[in-house]
This record gives structure tokens, sequence and C-alpha cells, in this order.
């Protein structure tokens, strides 16, 4: 073999191995880009899963705010209502204990003029 077919060959035998791991290198940095996109996806979606969760958090915390301040108003309005039906109920039984003292009066005026009618009769 001649030195210029070994020449050729060994150069043929480098460009192969070169190309060889170009291709094995450029094989590796596809993977790893793959590997880091992918863990970037990751990364996104937990903070989208995190920023979903903290969302959900102050809606139900808005929500709960906005049921507390309903129930709050309901409660105020039954109070009221309560303390009116209790201060209509003892304005009717003063009412009626006006009416029966008004009667009781009555009824006692009633006796005294009769009891001064009989004294009258009975002296004349």
């Amino acid at each position: 073999m001649s030195v210029a077919l070994k020449a050729r060959i060994n150069n043929e035998r480098k460009v192969a191995e070169e190309r060889i791991t170009t291709e094995r290198l450029q094989s590796e940095h596809e993977r790893l880009e793959h590997k880091w996109a992918g863990e970037r996806d990751a990364a996104d979606y937990l903070k989208q899963c995190e920023q979903d969760r903290r969302e959900m958090f102050a809606f139900g915390n808005a929500e709960g705010r906005r049921q507390r301040m309903e129930q709050a108003g309901r409660d105020t309005q039954e109070a009221y209502e309560r303390h009116e039906r209790f201060e209509h109920n003892w304005a009717g039984e003063k009412d009626a204990e006006e009416c029966l003292k008004k009667c009781e009066q009555t009824r006692r005026d009633s006796f005294a003029y009769r009891n001064t009618v009989g004294r009258v009769q009975r002296l004349e």
C-alpha cells in the first residue's frame, strides 16, 4: 500500500470519526435541549398550578367574605324585626293594661255614682 493511499484512508477515517463525534455531540445537545425544555415546561406548569390555586383561594376568600357579609345583613335584619315584634307585643300589653285600668276606673266611678244616687234616694 502506498503512502498516499494510507494517508487518504487515515484522512477518511479521521473525517468519519469527526463526523460521528459531531453527530454524537449534536444528538447529545438535542437530547439535553429536549430535557431542558421539558423541565421548563414542568416548572411553568407548576407555576401556573400555583397561580390557579392562589386565584382559587382569593376567589374563595372573596366569596366567603361576601357570603359572611350577606349573612351578617340577614342577621341584623332578623334582629331588627325580632325587636320590632317585641315592641309591638309590649305596646299591645301596655294598651291592654291601660284598657283594663280604664275599665276598672269606669266601674269604680259607676259604683261611686250608684252609691251617691242610692244615698240621695235613701236620704229623701
